[in-house]
This record gives structure tokens, C-alpha cells and sequence, in this order.
């Protein structure tokens, strides 16, 4: 039956486990574990099925059997207890075992036994195993967590190294074994100095283990040797462990490979400072160097220059070539220019088709001229680009220290304006730097942000030129133009402010202006009781491409209440031949809408016919260059007869513009030109003044240019 005995406050409690068919045994066994400090909480069994019973329900601390019971052998049951409750003391307390089976037992895996005729071991007996299988218990645990830390450390991507304090290692895991491409037999048994190069030995001896060793941990970044012994970057942590004592016992050192982001922050220091198509230095790395040019200058009392230099007609290239023809000129031109230049000058991209050169040290500024001469004559060969020749010329301007700037942004700058300059005579050339063209680039600037403020405070108008059929005069359209009266500067000529919008963003917002604001002029005219009009509108390149222009026509129209099909958009033959396919689909997408489409300059650019044949185009609109001389004899009146012509052959409308004389008005009504438009009929006027002639109906010719 379950017991306890007395309960003293100073004793050991157990949990006890009798394997034994005598009651009185176990009182006389109880009785000794009371004397020798035992609190006692204990169960006896004396078969092999209550044994499983209880050893299944809970563990004792120890296990006492008798060796030899009527219902059950105690070898039987030391067996069964080792299977259920390994590592619980199991000690025979028996009379009738002799020396030599209690060795067997014990062989067996008994604890230890003892007679019941002294039963004054039994305490001693029982204190002993319980503390041996505490260690047992202690060391079991401690190697299952030695051998679990062994297994993280080996299945880490990190180098982990142990050495004792004169530097042998102890300790080195597979991604050590494997950065070092040791064996997994070596690694440890060496000195760890071996696998660093000399510099990284030094500052580990120096700094590292001087840092651990006082404070405990040091980090750092040093570099190991491979197998084939390249020197591979490392992230590094070295820890002094120490004994109670306080001495070191031993280093451990924490490692990762850092090649990768080596290499990462090398690309990206590189992509800071180079031009990856190139390999040229980028802007940021010219405005550094030329800083240097300039202290040098100061110094040595000799000019420097930089040059801008701008591909003529690049864009040619790509719609005339594939898409990588491009990049692999720029690549070749760059070579070119690298070969041209004189030692220690630096040839750099600026962007696109924009190159740079800084000449540093010359003897005096016209030294600039024999460099860019050397650039030009660089250029003369033809390039071979995907099995034809292509010819390349470059616009240069030039700005020279100190004459043109002090500093890197107005030299730039100012070799722009004269690279600009000669841009526009006609190309193919170089240009110093003149001051006039500042003031130029100060007033574009000036007149940009007084469109913006145009813009916002609702300053700009529309006017109308009306469209009319050449036969009779009725007006069937108007082609909506933007106008600008500035407070101070009076009327500005579209000519002027929309290159300055083209060339910032405000060409986005005053598109959209246009657009609005011109169907809700026509709709409004509509309202007021007259004939319907068609209405068309000029739209930019930079318009046309840009992101979401379909879907702002089509809230215009909407928020107008405008009729798509009323809707003419304008269009030069330029834009539409720029970039084929992307121009094919926007223009689907507008004639998905309901929306025209003209042409607009027709016969000034060099479009494919085939292939404007195949847009979805609705209109040619002859160009005034062609329509002022048809009169005369000339190309130009066989140009102006074969647009329409063609028109007529496509099922197009023909419009022709610039209609100022009697003669292109005979001209083209012979022809058969059905529209026109121009002064002979009425300049663009205010909406107001349309109001007048929409009320007519019609427009007759002017008198005054008749003479």
C-alpha cells in the first residue's frame, strides 16, 4: 500500500518505486531511508504488468527491487525498467543474491545492490546514484547541447573558428573548412594566422584580439585567404572567452563572406561615377574633376576648357536602324573620342547624345582649337553599323577658365549655349562661348516662368481661324490657336513661347488647355444656334507621346459634352514617322474614340507614303511653304498638286493653308483643293469676333489682297 514516512523539514524528499511482494520489507527499507534523511513518497509493485502501470504514469527517482519473487524475476523487471524509465537508479535489495549475480546484474545495468540483512547501506546506497544520475542527466544534457550548437555551427553559411590564446585553432566549421578549401579532416590543428594574408594578420594581433581581450568583442572587416589564395572580404567578430578565473580560455571569431556586396558597392560606386553604356565618366565625376582643373589652373596660372559636344541627327539613327544601333554608336563614338583627346584631358557623357571633353593645362584659351579640330577629324570615317556605313558629325561649343566661368555648372552651361549656337547655323561645327548667348538662355528662362504664371492665373486665349470651303466661302471649321498677351511685352508669337513649353512641362498642361477650352467655345456656339463646326487642334510631339494623352482627349471631349467626331487633331508628319508602331497605336486609340486625325505640314518631312497610308488619317493639310508658290512655276505648285491628288486617291479631306492671294485661291480650285484657310479669308480672331462671321454663314475673299 502507499505510504509516507514522518516528514522532517531538514530531509531529502524521493519518489521511491518497491519492486517487492514482502510488506515488511518495504517497511524495514523505509525505515532505513528515514534514518539516512530521506522524505519518502513511494509505490510497490510485485508483477510485471503493475510495474508497466506505474512506470507509465509517472517516473520514479529510484527504483528498489528484490531479486528473486514468486510472480516476478528481478532480472525481468530490471529489464523492463531500463526500457521504460532509462536513467532512473534501479538497486537490487535482496537476501538471497550472491556475489556473483549481483555482478551479473549489475552488468546488466543495476545501479548497485544491497543485502536486507544491513539494510544501514540502503541511505548511502541511494544518495550516491541519485547524485550519479544527476551527473549523468547533467553531461547527458550538456553534450545534447554541445552536439546541437556543433550541428548549427556546421549547418551556418558563416566562418566560425575557436583557437586557444596562442592563436591554434580548436575549432573550425564546413563553411570555414570550405571558405579556406580545407579538407573536412584539416582546418583545426593549425595556427589561424596561417589563413590570413600579412595586413589582415597584423590588424587582428593589433586591434583585434587587443580590442576582444579588453573589452571583451571586436568588430571589423578584414580578409582570409582562399584555397587558390585570393584574398576573400570578410565581415568579422572576434570574442575572448574567459574561465572563472578571468583568464582567456579561448577566441572564437565570427566571419562572412562579403564578396558580393563588395562587388555590389563597387558597381554601385562605379554606376555613381561612370556611364554604363559608355564606360565614360558621368556628369558628377566631369563636375569633380573639373573642380581639380580649375584649382590646377588657378595655381599654374593656365587656362582650361570644357567642351560640349552634341551628335548631329542622332535620332535618325534609331528610326532608321534597330533598336540597339543606337546605343552601339554611342559606344563607338566614345571610343573615338577617347582616342582623339590628349592625355590627362577626360572625355565624358552627359546623357543621350551629349558627350563632354575637359582640356585641362593649356598654354593659352585658342590652345581649345587644336582639340576640338582633333575631335572632328575623328569623326570622318564613316561607322559600320549593321552592314552600311553612317557618317557622323558633331556640333561643339567650348567655355574657357577663367574667361567663361569660375565654377563647373556656368562652364557647362556656357558650352551649351555655344554648342546650341551652332545647333541652330545650320549644325556641324565648333563655337567659343559669347556672352550674348547667356542673356538668350536668361530670357528663355524668364519667359518660361511667365507662361507658368500665364498658365495658372488663366491668361492665355484661344482664337479661331476659320476653315471654309474654296467654292462658296462656308465655313465648316476652325482650327483653334493659342495666343498670349503679356502685361508688359504685349502679344507674344506662338513662335516664342511654345519651344519654351516643348522644351519644360508646361506643354502637358497647355495641350490640355487648348483642347478644353476649344470644344467648350464650339459647343457654346453650338448652343447660341449655329452650324456646327469641326474643330481642330494643333497637338506637339511631347503631347502626343506622353503618358495618358489619349485618355485627357477623352475627358475633354466629355467634360465638354463635345462630340468626338467634331474633333480634329493635328498632326506633323514627323511625329508620326518618329516612332512607327508606338504612333499607330495612339492613333488607334483616338480613332477608337471618335476622333480625326490631320495631317498637318503635309510635304515638308520625309514620311514613307505606304506607310501613311496605312494610319487611320482623315485629312492632308497643305503646307503654306508650298501654297504661296503655286502660282509660280516651280516644284512647288507640283508638290501642292500631287498632295491633293493623293488625298483624293486615299478618300482624304484636303485642306490648304496660308490661302493669301486671288491666284493660290484659283490655283487650288482648280485642282480640286475643296478647303482652305488663311488671311485671304480671315486671320485667327477672338471668339467674339467669330461670333460675326458664324452668323454669315460664309467668308468671302478680301478685297485687299486682290491688289
Amino acid at each position: 500500500m502507499p505510504g509516507r514516512s514522518s516528514e522532517p523539514m531538514d530531509r531529502t524528499p524521493i519518489q521511491v518505486l518497491f519492486i517487492e511482494d514482502s510488506e515488511v520489507d518495504v517497511e524495514l527499507a523505509l525505515r532505513s531511508l528515514d534514518q539516512g534523511g530521506f522524505e519518502v513518497s513511494w509505490d510497490r509493485v510485485d508483477a510485471e504488468e503493475d510495474l508497466k502501470r506505474a512506470l507509465g504514469s509517472s517516473k520514479p527517482q529510484a527504483i528498489l527491487s528484490d531479486f528473486s519473487m514468486p510472480r516476478f524475476d528481478g532480472v525481468d523487471a530490471l529489464r523492463l525498467a531500463k526500457e521504460l524509465a532509462p536513467g532512473v537508479p534501479f538497486i537490487f535489495l535482496s537476501g538471497t543474491i550472491g556475489e556473483e549475480r549481483a555482478i551479473e546484474a549489475i552488468r546488466l545495468g543495476a545501479t548497485d545492490y544491497v543485502l536486507k540483512n544491513n539494510m544501514r547501506r540502503l541511505g548511502t546506497v541511494v544518495r550516491r546514484a541519485l547524485t550519479e544520475a544527476a551527473e549523468r542527466r547533467r553531461i547527458l544534457l550538456a553534450e545534447e547541447e554541445r552536439t546541437r550548437l556543433v550541428q548549427i555551427l556546421e549547418a551556418t553559411s558563416d566562418y566560425v573558428c575557436m583557437t586557444d590564446p596562442a592563436g591554434m585553432i580548436i575549432y573550425l566549421n564546413a563553411a570555414g573548412r570550405k571558405l579556406i578549401g580545407a579538407p573536412e579532416s584539416e582546418g583545426a590543428s593549425k595556427f589561424a594566422d596561417q589563413i590570413y594574408p600579412a595586413w589582415a594578420r597584423e590588424l587582428i594581433e593589433r586591434e583585434g584580439k587587443s580590442v576582444a581581450s579588453r573589452e571583451g568583442v571586436w568588430t571589423g572587416e578584414t580578409t582570409i585567404l582562399g584555397a587558390d589564395g585570393t584574398e576573400i572580404p570578410v565581415s568579422q567578430v572576434i570574442i575572448a572567452h574567459r574561465a572563472p578565473g578571468g583568464e582567456i580560455r579561448f577566441f572564437s571569431t565570427i566571419a562572412r563572406d562579403i564578396r558580393e556586396r563588395k562587388a555590389y558597392e563597387a558597381r554601385l560606386q562605379y554606376l555613381a561615377n561612370y556611364d554604363p553604356l559608355t564606360g565614360l565618366p558621368n556628369r558628377d565625376l566631369l563636375g569633380d574633376r573639373t573642380l581639380q582643373a580649375v584649382a590646377h589652373a588657378r595655381r599654374a596660372g593656365r587656362p582650361a576648357a570644357l567642351l560640349v559636344l552634341n551628335m548631329d541627327r542622332f535620332k535618325l539613327v534609331n528610326e532608321s536602324y534597330s533598336h540597339g544601333a543606337g546605343d552601339t554608336l554611342l559606344r563607338m563614338v566614345a571610343d573615338r573620342l577617347r582616342s582623339a583627346v590628349r592625355e590627362g584631358d577626360t572625355v565624358a557623357r552627359l546623357g543621350a547624345d551629349a558627350f563632354a571633353v575637359l582640356a585641362t593645362d593649356l598654354a593659352r584659351p585658342d590652345d581649345v582649337l587644336p582639340v576640338a579640330r582633333k575631335i572632328r577629324e575623328a569623326m570622318h570615317l564613316p561607322f559600320w553599323i549593321e552592314g552600311r556605313d553612317l557618317h557622323v558629325t558633331l556640333s561643339i561649343g567650348a567655355s574657357v577658365h577663367p574667361r567663361d566661368g569660375e565654377e563647373f555648372d556656368i562652364l557647362l552651361r556656357n558650352a551649351d549655349a555655344a554648342m546650341h549656337r551652332v545647333k541652330a547655323d545650320g549644325r556641324n561645327g565648333f563655337q567659343f562661348y559669347a556672352a550674348a548667348m547667356t542673356r538668350q538662355a536668361t530670357d528663355r528662362i524668364e519667359l518660361e516662368n511667365e507662361l507658368r504664371f500665364a498658365l495658372e492665373k488663366n491668361q492665355l486665349e484661344m482664337h479661331y481661324q476659320p476653315q471654309v470651303v474654296l467654292a462658296s466661302g462656308r465655313i465648316v471649321g476652325v482650327e483653334a490657336l493659342m495666343r498670349w498677351h503679356h502685361e508688359g511685352r504685349g502679344w507674344i508669337s506662338p513662335m516664342q513661347f511654345v519651344p519654351v513649353a516643348e522644351d519644360s512641362d508646361l506643354i502637358h498642361p497647355l495641350g490640355q488647355f487648348a483642347i478644353i477650352q476649344s470644344c467648350r467655345q464650339v459647343k457654346a456656339w453650338d448652343q447660341a444656334g449655329h452650324a456646327p463646326l469641326r474643330l481642330a487642334v494643333n497637338v506637339s510631339a511631347r503631347q502626343f507621346r506622353s503618358p495618358g494623352f489619349v485618355e485627357s482627349v477623352e475627358r475633354a471631349v466629355r467634360s465638354a459634352e463635345f462630340e468626338p467626331g467634331r474633333l480634329e487633331l493635328e498632326l506633323t508628319e514627323g511625329v508620326l514617322v518618329e516612332n512607327r508602331q508606338e504612333a499607330a497605336d495612339i492613333l488607334n486609340r483616338l480613332k477608337a474614340l471618335g476622333v480625326q486625325i490631320a495631317v498637318d505640314d503635309f510635304g515638308t518631312g520625309y514620311s514613307s507614303l505606304s506607310y501613311l497610308s496605312r494610319l487611320p488619317i482623315d485629312c492632308l493639310k497643305i503646307d503654306r511653304s508650298f501654297v504661296n508658290r503655286v502660282h509660280q512655276p516651280g516644284h512647288d505648285a507640283a508638290i501642292a498638286q500631287a498632295v491633293i491628288s493623293l488625298a483624293h486617291s486615299l478618300g482624304l479631306r484636303v485642306i490648304a493653308e496660308g490661302v493669301e492671294t486671288a491666284e493660290q485661291l484659283e490655283f487650288l480650285r482648280s485642282h480640286g483643293c475643296e478647303q482652305g484657310q488663311g488671311y485671304l479669308f480671315s486671320a485667327a480672331v477672338p471668339p467674339e469676333a467669330m461670333v460675326s462671321f458664324l452668323a454669315a454663314g460664309s467668308l468671302k475673299p478680301s478685297a485687299a489682297k486682290f491688289n
